[in-house]
């Protein structure tokens, strides 16, 4: 039920049902976005067995990671549509047909192609799923977005020791034909998603966005006007539209896209880059899971911090760089010292992680109520695009000088940029309202 305003009852069903769908978004992300995580453990067994290069594999990884961020406003626009239900069971039967088909890929061509149309079942599952969730929570939106964002955490932890081990058990192919079978589960998650009493309005607004003007041009170009209206089309799908109405937002964008850059080479080349280190693979995996444990951290230390208002997102994102950049440039100095790169990889998870899940918090924190959602893919749009840069990326400059090293220390400077640019747009929206 509702008011005929609808704002006293909305806040005062503020959870219910959704803790619920907030577990099951919790699950979502622990399987999907841990899986994506095993990839950097399953890297060096494919490329043994296809015969490939670490720079075309590595891509073909991230490639998977950024469909799934590039399409994810689409995704989240066809939630708004057709309802979150249909998408989320259609993306878990993507995964899961998708995982059968590239274990059975005698070639690389064949397991890209699997793998990054397994990256379209994340973006149409896993951002509906979370758009299911929202509605719930008008007054506790942070703190149930954190809980969603320890799933993904605890899939970083779990899944890359869990991946090493059914490898030697089983093998690569074994190992993604159980991924099949996970993946499926999001099927059942999606069929136990309800409306939530009352409408996201943030969602409602995308319609009212880059209309064409209904003015006549009457010595216009014919076709001159329809190429613009397919363009605008295509900036309205993909979330683009907000750098249309809010050009500052460029900022952030540019720094998500640095972000993916920064995640995806990291989540990719880790355990790579310890075994290249003398580390043998079944303890390599584990630096995935220091990164998991920092990366749950990170949720429950933005969940705290965020819930209590002590400090803003974007605030937030400054000082992870700050820290990450450290984390980076330590790497070297640390060699082939294990407990040092736990350390690191603890410290690296709790960043970069906690900041690519603080996307919808700054969109909501930049950007008017109305434009937060299509913010929010906007973000996550960008960052898809720099996953794929940083997967190929790393993969290049290891292809180049047989070493990592190189890589992380980039790495280290991307997340230095990251901090310039944050500390520099604060610092001047200070002084202009001080």
């Amino acid at each position: 039920m509702t008011s005929p305003t609808g704002r006293k009852d909305v806040n005062s069903q503020d959870g219910g049902y959704g803790w619920f769908l907030t577990a099951l978004a919790f699950l979502t992300g622990l399987i999907e976005i841990g899986t994506f995580k095993s990839f950097g453990v399953l890297l060096l067994p494919v490329q043994e067995s296809l015969q490939c290069s670490v720079t075309t594999l590595g891509t073909a990884f991230a490639a998977a990671h950024t469909v799934g961020y590039v399409l994810m406003p689409i995704g989240n626009r066809l939630a708004k549509k057709l309802g979150s239900k249909p998408l989320v069971i259609g993306g878990g039967f993507t995964t899961f047909l998708c995982f059968v088909g590239a274990c059975l890929a005698s070639n690389i061509a064949q397991f890209s192609v699997f793998v990054i149309i397994w990256g379209v079942g994340v973006a149409v599952s896993y951002g509906p799923m979370i758009i299911a969730v929202l509605p719930y929570f008008p007054s506790k939106s942070a703190f149930a977005i954190s809980l969603i964002g320890l799933g993904s955490g605890f899939g970083i932890m779990v899944y890359p020791p869990l991946t090493e081990f059914c490898v030697e058990v089983y093998g690569w192919r074994g190992t993604l034909l159980l991924f099949s079978a996970v993946n499926a589960q999001v099927c059942v998650f999606g069929a136990f998603i309800k409306p939530a009493p009352s409408s996201y309005a943030a969602l409602a607004s995308e319609d009212g966005s880059l209309r064409e003007s209904a003015s006549p041009n009457n010595d216009g170009n014919k076709l001159w006007k329809y190429w613009k209206v397919v363009f605008k089309g295509i900036c309205q799908l993909l979330a683009l539209d907000v750098l249309w109405y809010e050009p500052k937002f460029v900022i952030h964008a540019f720094v998500s896209s640095l972000i993916g850059v920064t995640y995806s080479a990291w989540m990719i080349y880790l355990v790579p880059h310890g075994v290249a280190r003398g580390i043998d693979r079944h303890r390599a995996a584990f630096l995935s899971s220091a990164g998991g444990l920092g990366t749950v951290l990170g949720r429950v230390i933005q969940a705290v911090v965020m819930h209590l208002r002590c400090i803003t997102a974007v605030q937030l994102d400054i000082f992870l760089a700050f820290i990450s950049l450290f984390a980076f440039v330590l790497d070297p100095l640390v060699s082939g010292n294990y407990p040092g790169l736990l350390c690191l990889a603890l410290v690296n998870g709790l960043c970069i992680p906690t900041m690519a899940v603080l996307f919808l918090l700054v969109a909501q924190e930049v950007l008017s109520e109305d434009l937060s959602v299509q913010g929010w893919g906007t973000l996550n749009l960008f960052f898809g695009v720099g996953e794929l840069a940083g997967g190929g990326f790393a993969g290049i400059a290891y292809d180049a000088t047989g070493s990592y090293d190189t890589s992380f220390l980039m790495l280290g400077g991307l997340s230095g940029v990251i901090f310039a640019v944050l500390f520099t747009e604060r610092l001047l929206r200070l002084c202009r309202h001080g």
